[in-house]
């Protein structure tokens, strides 16, 4: 197991004693945490892998920010030199008489606690305070092992301790001495190396295996002088802070670190002076963070007009700020958004107000009708079939009204297509009935026109396919009655034999007269061309075919268009 997985497996358990508020139980995982992090040398947090330093971050900080514990008033002037006391006592940061009484191992590179006297019964609200003094220890230096500096004293001065050394890390072992090179023994002598000839009876580099020379560098300008650097000013190591919190923070504050007494406002729940201070250092975000916690509106809005356009949706859904981002989606004129927070709230009929204003028509009727507004979902309705069928998309208009039983209205929208379209269009939203009494319209139509060509292609959509093969015979579209018989089969294969032996079609002559064991008419079909210079007589479509028919060839790319705009 990594050192980050070791991190991880102690988060876990520095977690459980965190839900307990167990001061006593979160120091073992802390030292552990320190143990594991130390070896790693980080420079900073981001040398960390992203998952553990997500995780440790927010743990830590959930850890630091526990409410300290209140001391009783006799003893809360003593506390401070006890604490001071437990210090120097223990280089771990951990008191030795706690320690010894849950039986806890010792701090690193130290040796076993010795045995040590009975200590007198200690009062619960000192040992309380005490371990949280302990744990606040404990949390900078893990901050200062992951190398964070900051937090680390903030961490410190929240403990009152002064930040001391981490020990030495152990040192390795050392390798055995190896023996001089004359005691060693002596190696046996290596085995030849083939008919490689010895080093100084090797043949000097042909010219084919001359180097070429490379052509001379280019001069170097000459460098100009550096101007010295200055001498960096020393940090001055930062004063200890007494007292309270809130005696903290305004040291801190006096001391122009408004972000470090921000961040102690904010531990404390003070969100107003967290606001005032984050802002007065210009972590924009933070104060609005802060707001936004305190339900400090007011301020809030003031800080979401600092903040660059692309990041207040984000912030302030991830705040939870939603009335606030109703007012940003609002200003914005973003009803689409304004709608489906309106969804999340579980507010159908206002959602889809906002969606009819966004013109997403099918969103609106679909909000209309989780509201159970029946009225408004019908009147949406019909403008989404109005737009589909200025749109082109007739097939889609005509299957909403479907849906919701409009049965008539959908064969009137379909009415203006093409007739073999309009009936492939019924036949797929299953109007049976209105497509056959369509069909037969359009048959007695062609009938009373005399148009073999169209009678035959609407008795082929009736299903009635031996009268359509005869009518297509009739018509002299030997081509398109062929694969009908066929089709039929049966006592219509000699007639699709001979129709095939007449369009010359050699195989497929070939094939059918097989198949009815017509030796002699698959000798003819054999005598016949393989591929003819000229199309025979009934193999292409005459002048006078109809319309219908040649409009209806393009039917099956129209209404694959047609389902694409949907």
């Amino acid at each position: 197991m990594g050192p980050g997985q070791r991190v991880i497996a102690e988060l876990s358990v520095l977690e459980k004693a965190l839900s307990k508020n167990d001061f006593a139980a979160e120091k073992g995982p802390l030292e552990a945490i320190v143990r594991s992090l130390r070896p790693m040398n980080l420079k900073s947090l981001d040398d960390l892998d992203l998952n553990t330093r997500g995780r440790l971050i927010t743990t830590l900080l959930r850890v630091q920010r526990q409410p300290k514990p209140a001391l009783p008033e006799a003893g809360a002037e003593g506390a401070a030199p006890e604490a001071a006391a437990s210090t120097e006592a223990a280089p771990s940061e951990a008191p030795a008489a706690e320690g010894a009484a849950e039986g806890a191992t010792p701090a690193e590179g130290g040796t076993p606690a010795e045995a040590a006297p009975a200590a007198p019964a200690v009062d619960p609200a000192k040992e309380k305070h005490a371990a949280w003094v302990d744990v606040m220890a404990l949390v900078g230096r893990v901050w200062r092992a992951a190398g964070d500096a900051d937090r680390s004293q903030a961490a410190f001065a929240l403990s009152g301790r002064e930040p001391s050394p981490e020990p030495a890390a152990p040192a390795r072992e050392e390798r055995a001495e190896r023996p001089p090179r004359g005691d060693r023994p002596e190696r046996g002598e290596r085995p030849p190396r083939g008919d490689r000839p010895p080093r100084g009876e090797r043949p000097e580099r042909g010219a084919a295996g001359e180097r070429r020379e490379r052509p001379p560098r280019a001069e170097r300008p000459e460098r100009g002088e550096r101007p010295a650097r200055g001498e960096r000013p020393e940090r001055a190591p930062m004063p200890e802070l007494t007292g309270d919190w809130k005696e903290q923070a305004t040291q801190l504050e006096g001391m122009g670190r408004t972000r470090d007494a921000a961040r102690l406002h904010e531990r404390n729940n003070n969100f107003a002076d967290a606001t005032r201070l984050f802002e007065a250092g210009g972590d924009l975000k933070s104060a609005l963070r802060t707001a936004l916690s305190g339900q400090d509106n007011d301020a809030a809005r003031r800080l979401v007009g600092t903040l660059p356009a692309e990041q207040i949706g984000p912030t302030l859904e991830k705040a939870g700020a939603y009335e606030l981002l109703m007012e940003h989606y609002v200003a914005k004129a973003d009803f689409e958004n304004v709608a489906r927070l309106y969804e999340r709230a579980r507010q159908f009929d206002q959602a889809a107000l906002a969606y009819e204003r966004a013109n997403k028509l099918t969103l609106a009727r679909k909000a209309y009708e989780r509201a159970r507004d029946l009225a408004s979902a019908n009147r949406i309705r019909g403008m989404e079939v109005k737009a589909l069928v200025e749109r082109g998309d007739r097939l889609g208009a005509a299957t909403l009204l479907v849906a919701v039983g409009q049965r008539r209205e959908a064969v009137e929208v379909l009415s203006p297509l093409p007739p073999p379209k309009a009936f492939h269009f019924m036949q797929r939203l299953t109007l049976e009935d209105e497509a056959k009494e369509l069909a037969q319209r359009e048959l007695a139509r062609a009938e009373q026109e005399q148009k073999p060509a169209g009678r035959a292609r609407w008795l082929e959509l009736l299903g009635d396919t031996a009268a359509a093969a005869e009518t297509w015979t009739q018509a002299g579209r030997k081509d398109k009655a062929l694969p009908l018989y066929e089709k039929l089969g049966g006592e219509h294969l000699p007639r699709a034999a001979q129709l095939a032996e007449e369009l010359q079609q050699r195989d497929k002559a070939i094939a059918l007269y097989t198949q009815l064991n017509d030796s002699a008419g698959v000798e003819r079909a054999k005598a016949l061309p393989e591929a003819p210079a000229t199309p025979p007589p009934g193999s292409a479509p005459d002048a006078g075919d109809d319309a219908d028919s040649t409009a209806s060839s393009t039917e099956n790319a129209s209404s694959a268009g047609e389902q694409e705009s949907q």
